[in-house]
């Protein structure tokens, strides 16, 4: 079976890990604001998903973040924008975060999530 893959691999988080997410900008303007814990869903080096309560109202604007997560020892954050909301249930929105990581970045979160792998913390999909 032949395929045409081009998306890396999506590593979902079994469970989500808390993890805290800033705003650094909104709509071009920056701003500083307090972390808030999110869960993180899944990642990837391209992406990640994350959980909250908080409605952005990302489909009104232009949001920049910055997600501080810890995956095995080192404290680790990846700046990214906000790319889609979905409202999962009342009060709950996931959220899509493309995210802009250096090569060095991308090669340390590789090594980062094939060890989680190995200890069967995430599942590939």
């Amino acid at each position: 079976m032949s395929t045409k893959r081009t998306d890396p691999f999506r590593y979902t988080l079994t469970p989500p890990l808390a993890c805290k997410m800033e705003i650094t900008h909104i709509d071009d303007m920056p701003l500083q604001s307090k972390p808030a814990t999110v869960d993180l869903i899944d990642i990837n080096k391209s992406g990640c998903r994350i959980g909250t309560g908080l409605n952005l109202h990302a489909s009104n604007h232009q949001i920049r973040a910055a997600v501080h997560v810890q995956l095995n020892e080192n404290l680790c954050v990846y700046n990214g924008e906000i790319r889609w909301q979905e409202e999962i249930e009342p009060a709950m929105f996931h959220y899509g975060l493309s995210l802009e990581l250096s090569p060095d970045e991308k090669e340390q979160l590789n090594i980062e999530l094939r060890s989680l792998a190995a200890s069967g913390r995430i599942v590939v999909l």
